[in-house]
């Protein structure tokens, strides 16, 4: 198996922002063949998860609260 560099973690990945949270450190994973459950374990340990405190989801094509 070939080796790989690490996870890049500034900039952005195909369009997803690589900040804790925001999609592209877990599009990064999932491209490299990680399993989804692996991924999801990760994002809960760092709070990157739905209802963490790192968790940004997407504000594309919803009405924003005010």
């Amino acid at each position: 198996m070939k080796k790989r560099g690490p996870i890049k973690k500034t900039g952005k990945y195909k369009g997803k922002s690589n900040k804790l949270g925001h999609g592209g450190r877990a599009k990064q994973l999932k491209d490299r063949g990680v399993p989804g459950s692996v991924i999801g374990n990760l994002a809960r340990k760092k709070g990157a998860a739905p209802g963490g405190p790192n968790y940004h989801p997407s504000k594309k094509g919803k009405a924003r609260k005010k």
